[in-house]
């Protein structure tokens, strides 16, 4: 997860590590969430974005 925020977004990991608990926790979550959505998006071969019709 260091190494996706360093490379990825420009995050130094002390950056990260010197966040109170909370927010290091909530970072993890979305870290977990990008990395589900990415999961689906290379399973389904879906890489292009759709927006709901209205």
């Amino acid at each position: 997860m260091l190494y996706y925020y360093w490379s990825r977004k420009g995050i130094r990991p002390s950056e990260l590590h010197n966040l109170p608990a909370g927010e290091q926790w909530l970072i993890r979550v979305f870290y977990e969430m990008e990395m589900e959505e990415r999961e689906r998006i290379a399973k389904t071969g879906n890489v292009w974005a759709t927006l709901p019709m209205f």
